[in-house]
């Protein structure tokens, strides 16, 4: 049985002292099977078990183990009173619908965990014949192309807003503000997703380029990508660097914060968001990652072929890449067809 009190399986629980009597050893007892995380088929049971075994344990990253634990928290609590075998493909959809209707990325990643959930359940506990996900319509739950670009003055206006700030009709430095510029700049130069940026080591610089093996890919097509360093790269990085020497940080990661590490999702996004407010874009729906977009379509704009941006976005075809392109780029036609016949 799993103890509830700190989630570890266990062959024997404490429930008591000898000296305390038989009837507090009872009381606890009760207590503890009452509890429902502790009832063999029950789906509180059933979530505890699963995000043990197959998400806390898994090689996903920290960010997607704690996204993936929070959305089987939820789904415990609002099935607290189902035992696994009762609950029905309409029961998960009425849930995915009151709890994601508007949100139909996130929907559809909890569509395909709910389907892990309940094959766990068929396939290592028994508890099940069928999988009752396996029913869910998830074509509405497709992930929506996202619309928003950003102007470069946007941005330009958000990185010296995280960088400075004004007190008293002076522009003072934020604690984190050279760095801040250094990770919006890269973002842009290098057109990676931000948990690559923020985790970039310096054992991925070498030999004149920057090797990715993006973490969105890594367990599906493995896809990797090695950038030229170009000059300004190369600025970005020695820039990084020397910050890192002024405040004696000597760390594995090239924008690392004043703890050693990488900074973290969070991290990021209280920065940005804390610039969004100061630069007066905090009504505005524009994330950091929209700098992946952006410098996709300026690519674009500028005549880089379709091929060319696929490499550097580290995508398996074309198709994904034109998702990042927010500007519909015109092909160019230079067929020089002469006209068979005469036009006098």
């Amino acid at each position: 049985m799993r103890d509830p009190r700190d989630g570890k399986l266990k062959k024997w629980i404490r429930l008591s002292k000898v000296a305390e009597g038989e009837s507090v050893m009872l009381r606890r007892l009760s207590d503890l099977l009452s509890i429902a995380q502790s009832l063999e088929g029950g789906m509180p049971f059933l979530c505890s078990e699963f995000k043990a075994e197959r998400i806390l344990q898994s090689s996903y990253g920290q960010e997607t183990r704690d996204q993936y634990a929070s959305y089987i928290d939820l789904i415990s609590k609002s099935f607290e009173e189902f035992h696994c075998a009762d609950v029905t493909t309409k029961d998960l959809a009425d849930f995915i619908r009151h709890y994601y209707k508007d949100k139909p990325n996130t929907a559809g990643k909890v569509a395909r965990l709910m389907k892990k959930l309940f094959r766990y359940a068929v396939s290592t506990r028994g508890w099940r014949k069928d999988n009752p996900a396996d029913q869910l319509e998830t074509e509405q739950y497709h992930t929506e192309r996202r619309k928003v670009l950003l102007t470069h003055e946007q941005v330009q206006k958000v990185r010296e807003a995280g960088m400075y700030f004004t007190k008293q009709g002076k522009k003072i430095e934020t604690q984190s503000g050279a760095m801040f510029g250094c990770l919006v700049d890269m973002a842009y130069l290098l057109w990676q997703r931000a948990i690559d940026i923020r985790e970039l080591r310096e054992a991925q610089i070498h030999d004149g380029v920057i090797s990715f093996r993006p973490t969105k890919t890594a367990k599906t097509s493995g896809k990797a990508v090695d950038i030229v360093i170009t000059p300004a790269i190369q600025e970005v990085i020695d820039r990084a660097r020397a910050i890192k020497r002024e405040r004696n940080i000597v760390s594995v990661y090239l924008f690392a914060n004043r703890d050693k590490k990488c900074y973290a999702k969070s991290g990021l996004k209280s920065m940005w968001d804390r610039a969004k407010e100061r630069a007066g874009f905090d009504k505005v729906d524009m994330t950091f990652k929209d700098i992946r977009a952006l410098a996709a379509t300026d690519a674009a704009r500028a005549g880089k072929s379709k091929e060319e941006l696929r490499k550097r976005l580290a995508h398996t075809s074309t198709e994904t890449s034109e998702i990042y392109v927010k500007d519909v780029i015109p092909e160019t036609s230079d067929i020089d067809l002469p006209l068979p016949w005469s036009s006098a």
